[in-house]
Protein backbone atom coordinates (compact mmCIF):
# COMPACT_ATOMS: atom_id res chain seq x y z
CA UNK A 1 0.00 0.00 0.00
CA UNK A 2 1.15 3.55 -0.54
CA UNK A 3 0.46 6.65 0.93
CA UNK A 4 0.25 9.74 -0.46
CA UNK A 5 1.24 12.82 1.47
CA UNK A 6 -0.72 16.52 1.11
CA UNK A 7 0.90 18.98 1.17
CA UNK A 8 -1.77 21.89 2.62
CA UNK A 9 -0.81 25.37 2.89
CA UNK A 10 -1.51 27.25 6.49
CA UNK A 11 -4.53 29.45 6.99
CA UNK A 12 -3.29 32.77 7.10
CA UNK A 13 -6.50 33.88 9.67
CA UNK A 14 -5.40 31.56 12.30
CA UNK A 15 -2.06 32.42 12.37
CA UNK A 16 -3.23 36.03 12.72
CA UNK A 17 -5.30 35.12 15.48
CA UNK A 18 -2.67 33.07 17.51
CA UNK A 19 -0.63 36.03 17.00
CA UNK A 20 -3.06 38.46 18.28
CA UNK A 21 -4.19 36.25 21.00
CA UNK A 22 -0.38 35.93 22.39
CA UNK A 23 0.43 39.66 22.07
CA UNK A 24 -2.82 40.33 24.03
CA UNK A 25 -1.30 38.08 26.99
CA UNK A 26 1.53 39.65 26.63
CA UNK A 27 0.38 43.21 27.05
CA UNK A 28 -1.98 42.67 29.39
CA UNK A 29 0.90 41.00 31.92
CA UNK A 30 3.16 43.76 30.85
CA UNK A 31 0.26 46.33 32.05
CA UNK A 32 -1.03 44.88 35.31
CA UNK A 33 0.30 46.76 38.01
CA UNK A 34 2.85 45.10 40.49
CA UNK A 35 1.38 45.13 44.30
CA UNK A 36 4.72 45.30 46.70
CA UNK A 37 3.63 44.36 50.39
CA UNK A 38 5.87 46.28 52.67
CA UNK A 39 6.68 44.80 55.74
CA UNK A 40 6.50 46.87 58.81
CA UNK A 41 9.14 45.87 61.53
CA UNK A 42 9.67 47.06 64.83
CA UNK A 43 12.53 49.38 65.55
CA UNK A 44 15.71 47.29 67.32
CA UNK A 45 16.84 48.71 70.41
CA UNK A 46 19.99 47.56 71.96
CA UNK A 47 21.50 47.49 75.54
CA UNK A 48 25.12 47.43 76.15
CA UNK A 49 26.40 44.86 78.15
CA UNK A 50 29.73 44.66 79.93
CA UNK A 51 31.85 41.52 78.75
CA UNK A 52 33.93 40.07 81.24
CA UNK A 53 37.73 39.61 79.81
CA UNK A 54 38.63 36.22 79.13
CA UNK A 55 40.92 35.02 81.54
CA UNK A 56 44.98 34.52 80.59
CA UNK A 57 46.03 30.93 79.93
CA UNK A 58 48.41 29.29 82.43
CA UNK A 59 51.22 29.50 80.29
CA UNK A 60 50.77 33.56 79.10
CA UNK A 61 52.44 35.88 81.39
CA UNK A 62 50.94 38.96 82.16
CA UNK A 63 52.58 42.04 80.64
CA UNK A 64 54.67 44.30 82.67
CA UNK A 65 53.25 47.95 82.35
CA UNK A 66 55.60 49.43 85.24
CA UNK A 67 58.55 48.72 82.84
CA UNK A 68 59.25 50.36 79.74
CA UNK A 69 61.17 48.92 77.11
CA UNK A 70 65.23 50.33 76.90
CA UNK A 71 66.67 50.95 73.24
CA UNK A 72 69.88 49.44 73.72
CA UNK A 73 71.67 51.58 71.51
CA UNK A 74 71.04 54.75 73.94
CA UNK A 75 73.47 54.79 76.57
CA UNK A 76 72.47 55.36 80.01
CA UNK A 77 74.91 57.00 82.41
CA UNK A 78 75.03 55.00 85.77
CA UNK A 79 73.82 56.38 88.49
CA UNK A 80 75.76 58.57 91.08
CA UNK A 81 76.27 58.48 94.89
CA UNK A 82 73.80 60.55 96.15
CA UNK A 83 75.19 63.97 97.28
CA UNK A 84 73.41 66.56 99.77
CA UNK A 85 73.14 70.28 98.83
CA UNK A 86 72.62 73.62 101.20
CA UNK A 87 69.58 74.96 99.35
CA UNK A 88 66.14 72.61 100.59
CA UNK A 89 64.88 73.52 96.70
CA UNK A 90 67.85 71.49 94.67
CA UNK A 91 67.07 68.01 93.40
CA UNK A 92 69.43 65.75 94.25
CA UNK A 93 70.22 62.07 92.19
CA UNK A 94 68.83 58.55 94.06
CA UNK A 95 65.69 57.33 95.23
CA UNK A 96 66.13 58.30 98.94
CA UNK A 97 63.70 60.43 100.84
CA UNK A 98 65.21 62.81 103.67
CA UNK A 99 63.90 65.46 105.65
CA UNK A 100 64.91 68.36 104.10
CA UNK A 101 65.74 67.85 100.70
CA UNK A 102 64.03 66.81 98.00
CA UNK A 103 64.72 63.53 95.49
CA UNK A 104 64.17 62.53 92.28
CA UNK A 105 64.85 59.70 90.25
CA UNK A 106 68.41 59.18 89.08
CA UNK A 107 67.00 58.48 85.12
CA UNK A 108 63.92 61.26 85.28
CA UNK A 109 61.54 59.16 86.93
CA UNK A 110 59.95 59.74 89.80
CA UNK A 111 57.78 62.22 92.13
CA UNK A 112 60.07 65.42 93.26
CA UNK A 113 58.48 66.06 96.95
CA UNK A 114 59.77 69.34 99.28
CA UNK A 115 59.80 69.21 102.98
CA UNK A 116 60.33 71.93 105.25
CA UNK A 117 63.32 71.73 107.53
CA UNK A 118 63.41 70.82 111.01
CA UNK A 119 64.29 74.38 113.05
CA UNK A 120 65.44 73.38 116.21
CA UNK A 121 65.02 75.61 119.10
CA UNK A 122 66.98 78.23 120.41
CA UNK A 123 69.20 77.48 123.14
CA UNK A 124 67.85 78.48 127.00
CA UNK A 125 70.15 81.09 128.24
CA UNK A 126 72.62 79.86 131.19
CA UNK A 127 72.88 82.20 134.47
CA UNK A 128 75.80 80.94 136.65
CA UNK A 129 75.35 80.43 140.44
CA UNK A 130 76.00 83.57 142.80
CA UNK A 131 76.18 83.84 146.58
CA UNK A 132 73.22 84.28 148.70
CA UNK A 133 73.65 87.77 150.31
CA UNK A 134 71.71 86.53 153.01
CA UNK A 135 74.43 83.61 154.26
CA UNK A 136 77.07 85.92 153.28
CA UNK A 137 78.49 86.08 157.32
CA UNK A 138 78.89 82.03 157.16
CA UNK A 139 80.82 82.63 154.28
CA UNK A 140 84.56 82.88 156.01
CA UNK A 141 86.12 79.67 157.71
CA UNK A 142 87.23 79.63 161.42
CA UNK A 143 90.43 79.83 161.24
CA UNK A 144 93.04 77.13 161.85
CA UNK A 145 93.72 76.96 166.11
CA UNK A 146 97.60 76.25 165.31
CA UNK A 147 98.23 78.33 161.90
CA UNK A 148 96.38 81.24 164.25
CA UNK A 149 98.60 80.71 167.15
CA UNK A 150 101.61 80.50 165.41
CA UNK A 151 100.07 83.73 163.26
CA UNK A 152 100.62 82.08 159.78
CA UNK A 153 98.22 84.19 157.28
CA UNK A 154 97.17 82.63 154.04
CA UNK A 155 94.37 81.58 151.52
CA UNK A 156 92.82 77.97 149.76
CA UNK A 157 91.30 78.08 146.75
CA UNK A 158 88.10 75.11 145.72
CA UNK A 159 85.93 74.08 143.40
CA UNK A 160 82.66 73.54 144.75
CA UNK A 161 79.54 71.92 142.80
CA UNK A 162 76.49 73.77 143.27
CA UNK A 163 73.53 71.86 143.28
CA UNK A 164 70.28 73.34 142.31
CA UNK A 165 68.51 73.85 145.70
CA UNK A 166 71.56 76.55 146.05
CA UNK A 167 73.70 74.09 148.42
CA UNK A 168 77.11 72.40 147.87
CA UNK A 169 77.37 68.69 147.38
CA UNK A 170 81.03 68.47 146.43
CA UNK A 171 84.16 70.45 147.44
CA UNK A 172 87.62 69.96 146.27
CA UNK A 173 91.14 72.01 147.00
CA UNK A 174 92.37 73.29 144.33
CA UNK A 175 95.31 74.98 146.33
CA UNK A 176 96.24 76.31 149.72
CA UNK A 177 99.25 77.68 151.46
CA UNK A 178 98.94 75.13 154.38
CA UNK A 179 96.60 71.89 154.06
CA UNK A 180 94.85 73.39 157.13
CA UNK A 181 93.46 76.55 155.17
CA UNK A 182 92.13 73.99 152.53
CA UNK A 183 90.47 71.07 154.57
CA UNK A 184 88.91 74.23 156.96
CA UNK A 185 87.39 76.10 153.63
CA UNK A 186 85.93 72.60 152.64
CA UNK A 187 83.90 72.35 155.57
CA UNK A 188 82.62 75.64 155.65
CA UNK A 189 81.38 74.97 152.33
CA UNK A 190 79.80 71.78 153.03
CA UNK A 191 78.18 73.21 156.02
CA UNK A 192 77.20 76.88 155.86
CA UNK A 193 77.61 78.03 151.99
CA UNK A 194 74.39 78.86 150.21
CA UNK A 195 74.04 80.08 146.52
CA UNK A 196 71.29 81.15 144.13
CA UNK A 197 71.03 78.17 141.84
CA UNK A 198 71.91 78.72 138.39
CA UNK A 199 69.80 78.98 135.57
CA UNK A 200 68.64 77.47 132.20
CA UNK A 201 66.09 79.57 130.96
CA UNK A 202 63.33 79.41 133.84
CA UNK A 203 65.19 75.80 135.23
CA UNK A 204 67.37 75.24 137.42
CA UNK A 205 70.43 73.48 136.88
CA UNK A 206 74.01 72.37 138.68
CA UNK A 207 76.94 74.29 138.52
CA UNK A 208 81.01 74.23 139.12
CA UNK A 209 82.48 77.01 140.69
CA UNK A 210 85.92 78.27 141.84
CA UNK A 211 86.11 80.07 144.96
CA UNK A 212 89.04 81.75 146.99
CA UNK A 213 89.46 82.67 150.90
CA UNK A 214 92.22 84.58 152.65
CA UNK A 215 92.79 83.87 155.78
CA UNK A 216 94.14 87.09 157.69
CA UNK A 217 94.77 88.17 161.68
CA UNK A 218 93.42 91.40 162.42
Amino acid sequence: MSYATENKRPNPMSMALAIGVNGSIILAVALSPVVVEQIKRDPFIGEAIDIEPLPPKADEKKPDTDTQPINDDVYVPPRETDTQTDNKNDIRAGTTETDTFSTVDGKGAGEIRFQDPVVEPPTPIFRAASRDPRFARDFQPDYPPGLLQKEIEGSASIRVLIGSDGRVREAQVVRATHPDFGRATVKQALKAWRFTPAMRGDVPVEDWQTLSVRFTID
